[in-house]
């Protein structure tokens, strides 16, 4: 029994003695490879760039669809079959087709009048009638009315009796009644002579601007109904694209803040535009207001239906302090960077203002061509040694 004890406490001891060695020379192992100087240890490897001096701008970006500026059907007045579907140019009757530019005001469609010519006749003549009766009654009502004044006369005078004066009286006062119905005749027939002009004009369909045809309905023959269109002119030298704007940033803009525009169809290339519109009205659904931005297109390269990306410029500063956002360290005491001079690290506490992008204002904090540590910053103390890469 004690021989057993005497065997487990030898074992015991041999254990404990193993460990304390294998500690020993793992110690041993550790100090051979830690760094041999102090100033190794404390050096850091950075990055830097300098502080640069430039302009920056805030953006907000939005996507859009370009419209027209103004779009109009043109709807017949008159029912009919359409006898002509073209317009001059140039002394020449060009056809009528999509693609077509056309001016305000001319001529672009015309309906059958043969029966509204004749219509027109007739009321001319029926005018020029009404004319003649009317001037007949005012020659005769003037003669009469001479007469009625000589006899007027003669009663004063006793030469005749009142029963020939009231005789002519009630004459003139027939013809004054007659005169009346004429020149009602008369104004009637105006009437008629007008309305009937009316209806021949509107036989003759004119651009209500000038565009170009963006779709046409009707062909030459067919019959023109006054619910159905004949074309859509849309005005394209300008167009509208027409944006969402969250709630956020209505305080940004106003009219006339500039806008750029991208399209797939252009690649590469930016159209200018300004804010001509902005809806008074909140949509409470997606808390946005609408705007429209208003781009010259001289060559009608912008299409309605096309998808643009809207960038619009809400702020510009010129010769600010710009560093990239990544050299900015942020925690609880606020936003800070570090600035490399003599081969030391210092710590600058910063005010940041206008964003674009990776590139961030420092309003104060900073000066232009300071260098800067853009990586390894946040592993760097305030006045520790830093080794820049290159």
């Amino acid at each position: 029994m004690r021989k057993g004890k005497g065997k487990l406490v030898i074992l015991l001891i041999a254990v404990l003695l193993a460990a304390g060695f294998g500690y020993r020379v793992y110690r041993l192992a550790t100090e051979k490879k830690a760094p041999s100087g102090p100033q190794e240890a404390q050096e850091t490897i950075v990055k830097v760039t300098p502080v640069e001096k430039g302009t920056i701008r805030q953006d907000i970006r939005r996507t859009g669809d370009v419209e027209a500026m103004s779009s109009v059907q043109v709807f017949p007045k008159i029912p009919g079959r359409l006898v002509k579907l073209s317009v001059e140019k140039g002394g020449v009757e060009v056809p009528l087709e999509e693609g077509l530019a056309v001016e305000k005001d001319k001529t672009i469609a015309v309906i059958d009048h043969e029966d509204l010519d004749a219509q027109v006749n007739q009321a001319t003549a029926a005018f020029s009638t009404a004319q003649a009766r009317l001037k007949q009654a005012d020659v005769l009502l003037a003669q009469t009315e001479k007469d009625l004044e000589r006899t007027r006369n003669v009663f004063k005078e006793g030469g005749i009796s009142r029963q020939a004066l009231d005789k002519i009286e009630a004459e003139y006062e027939s013809l004054v009644a007659q005169r009346d119905v004429a020149k009602a005749a008369l104004d009637q027939s105006q009437a008629a002579l007008n309305q009937a002009n009316i209806q021949l004009k509107e036989c003759f369909i004119r651009a209500p601007i000038s565009g170009v045809i963006s779709e046409k309905y009707l062909d030459e023959g067919d019959m023109a109904m006054v619910t159905r269109p004949i074309v859509t002119v849309v005005d394209v030298d300008k167009v509208k694209v027409t944006a969402d704007l969250a709630e956020r940033y209505i305080g940004q803009v106003r009219q006339g803040t500039p806008a750029s525009l991208e399209l797939d169809s252009f690649p590469g290339r930016v159209f200018e535009g300004i804010i001509t519109n902005i809806s008074p009205i909140l949509n409470v659904i997606n808390r946005t207001v609408k705007l429209e931005i208003t781009v010259e297109n001289p060559q009608h390269g912008l299409k309605p239906g096309m998808f643009a990306r809207v960038t619009l410029n809400v702020a510009k500063k010129e010769g600010v302090a710009i560093v990239p956002e990544a050299a900015i360290v942020r925690d609880a005491s606020g936003e800070y960077v570090f600035v490399v001079k003599d081969g030391v690290a210092r710590r600058r506490d910063v005010v940041l203002g206008m964003e674009e992008g990776p590139r961030v204002e420092v309003s104060s904090g900073l000066e232009p061509g300071e260098i800067l540590v853009l990586t390894g910053q946040h592993r760097v103390k305030d006045g520790q040694r830093v080794r820049i890469q290159n």
